[in-house]
């Protein structure tokens, strides 16, 4: 059994996983590290040398229950644990199929809620643990345009806050990550696919910020941490009275179609 600390990263092809398992690899954890993409992660462990790397599809039911039996059952302590790996669909929910629905549902909610479970069994086992998974800004605020991502992330949220209460008093701490529109493929892609134009009122947020909030999760063992705060602040005030919203949303709407339009052009996308 190797005497060096293990850290799980799911989504790590992804531009804040790999950035969040760079740095869990300088400070010398041992990375496991999953994502459906098998180029990119294959990619991503040739350039963090040591890492073992499992490509899994998380809306494949079969496989992820093997996978999670694995990471219950494994006799290495799983020290952290970043549970990353996410999807959007944009669109209106009466625009969207059956399969885009179940696609996100499957991917954001149901496999991190597995994910999360069988990390906190192996967790608990050896006497100690950190989970911190990536959620939202749209799971404290739902959009148009992407309220199926927003129950998702809603459903994320209330899971972790009651899994926090549950597993404190066995030494495993639980946090989650909520930044509000980040600069990522994912982001482009949604730029350039009807996403919401909220995403850009405020000039997206780096990848290192929030892999800056992910360390900042570990040190301090906060239950939430909003990327940036006052954009947290805005949407958890917006939430007690979410009938405003409608009200002033052609404003964010006209602001965020100009940002959506900056954006674009930085980026050379138009």
């Amino acid at each position: 059994m190797s005497a060096k600390r293990t850290a799980l990263v799911t989504g790590a092809a992804g531009d804040i996983g790999f950035e969040v398992a760079k740095r869990l690899h300088r400070q010398g954890y041992n990375l496991i590290l999953t994502d459906v993409n098998r180029e990119g992660l294959e990619r991503v462990t040739v350039l963090l040398p040591g890492s073992r790397h499992v490509v899994i599809n998380l809306a494949d039911r079969e496989a992820l229950s093997a996978w999670t039996t694995e990471i219950r059952d494994d006799g290495n302590h799983l020290e952290v644990a970043f549970i990353n790996a996410g999807v959007i669909v944009p669109g209106n929910v009466l625009d969207l199929n059956e399969s885009q629905i179940d696609l996100q549902m499957e991917v954001n909610l149901r496999s991190a809620l597995m994910l999360i479970k069988a990390c906190a069994h192996n967790m608990v086992t050896h006497g100690s643990g950190h989970i911190v998974s990536t959620v939202s800004i749209g799971g404290i605020l739902a959009l148009k345009g992407s309220a199926t991502y927003a129950a998702t992330k809603f459903g994320l949220r209330g899971f972790m806050t009651g899994l926090r209460d549950e597993l404190a008093a066995l030494n495993v701490h639980v946090s989650g990550l909520y930044p509000a529109g980040v600069d990522t493929q994912m982001l482009r892609y949604e730029a350039l696919n009807n996403g919401s134009p909220l995403n850009f009122v405020n000039t997206p947020q780096t990848v290192s910020a929030v892999a800056d909030a992910f360390e900042q999760a570990l040190k301090t063992k906060r239950l939430e941490i909003h990327v940036p705060y006052l954009d947290g602040l805005f949407a958890r005030l917006l939430a007690f009275f979410p009938g405003a919203l409608q009200t002033i949303y052609p404003l964010l709407e006209y602001l965020g179609e100009r940002g959506r339009k900056n954006y674009l052009e930085r980026h050379d996308l138009i």
